[in-house]
């Protein structure tokens, strides 16, 4: 038999590790550039801005004086003016005047895109108070076109009062504005009252005293009309307003109260005549009851 010996150990392999020296070993890492060599990229990048702000400049400056040059061409300017309507010719002579010259030194007043509405409109309202609004538009690109609409007459105010009137009468409108003088006032609704607002000898543009009354007191004396009542004057006294008949009867009733008082007119009108003379006055500022006097005859209560 062999002889078996038992076979050495091996000896231990591992060792301890050498050192690695890292004298020569370069990190693969994004290294961060020097700020020597951003500032070339930094400069590029200003230098390009300031380019474009320049071009931009340019450009916006180029429009400016594009724009301001239509402007002044005599294709885009108003060089003609037609007005229709009350005082035509007076009319257009202010808006001519409105056009002449230009805005801040620089936009001609009289350009097409810059026509001085408003202004042209205030002084015609302005001068003529029988002018109640004005239309303004360009027809075309050379000629504007004014047309003025005149006030609706709704009764003549002829003085503060019946005996202190001098005969002369002046147009009103519905809301008791005075705006021109009556040629002729025998068809129209005479109305006597003090004035608010008035300057000076002349009337027009004040308005009527409690002038906020003025459209329910013409609807009252619509209403007596149809109640065969021939109104043809109306005085405001305070707060209480006469209405007289063709044949001088007076008709009393209170401001504001215009409803009660037609219902009690509505009740007795029908057994009187209030137009020949035989009433004296009829009284309706008391509810429930109207009051009348016969000519001759001492006073009825109904």
């Amino acid at each position: 038999m062999r002889d078996m010996k038992p076979r050495p150990k091996a000896a231990k392999q591992e060792t301890a590790a050498a050192p690695v020296s890292t004298r020569n070993v370069t990190i693969a890492r994004g290294r961060k550039p020097k700020k020597e060599s951003r500032a070339p990229l930094k400069k590029q990048r200003k230098e390009k801005r300031v380019v474009l702000m320049i071009a931009f400049s340019v450009l916006v400056l180029l429009v400016i004086a594009a724009v301001f040059y239509a402007l002044w061409l005599p294709m885009f300017r108003m060089h003609e003016v037609v007005a229709s309507g009350p005082h035509a010719e007076d009319v257009r002579s202010i808006a001519l005047g409105r056009l002449q010259g230009t805005h801040l030194f620089i936009v001609p007043r009289n350009s097409l895109f810059f026509i001085p509405e408003r202004e042209i409109r205030a002084h015609v309202l302005d001068a003529f108070p029988d002018v109640e609004a004005v239309s303004i538009s360009a027809d075309g690109l050379n000629t504007l076109t004014l047309t003025s609409a005149p006030r609706a007459e709704a009764f003549v105010w002829c003085g503060p009062a019946p005996e202190l009137s001098d005969g002369t009468c002046y147009e009103a409108n519905a809301q008791g504005l005075i705006f021109a003088e009556a040629a002729s006032s025998t068809a129209s609704l005479k109305v006597y009252s003090s004035l608010v607002g008035s300057t000076g000898d002349s009337p027009l543009r004040a308005h009527i005293a409690y002038a906020s009354r003025i459209p329910d007191a013409l609807r009252f004396v619509k209403a007596m009309q149809q109640l065969n009542a021939g109104v043809t004057s109306l005085a405001i006294r305070d707060d209480e307003a006469d209405l007289y008949t063709a044949a001088g009867t007076r008709i009393t009733y209170v401001l504001g109260r215009e409803e009660q008082a037609a219902g009690i007119a509505a009740s007795i009108f029908p057994q009187l005549n209030l137009n020949n003379g035989s009433i004296l006055y009829v009284d309706l500022r008391f509810d429930g009851k109207g009051y009348f006097r016969r000519a001759g005859v001492p006073e009825a209560d109904i």
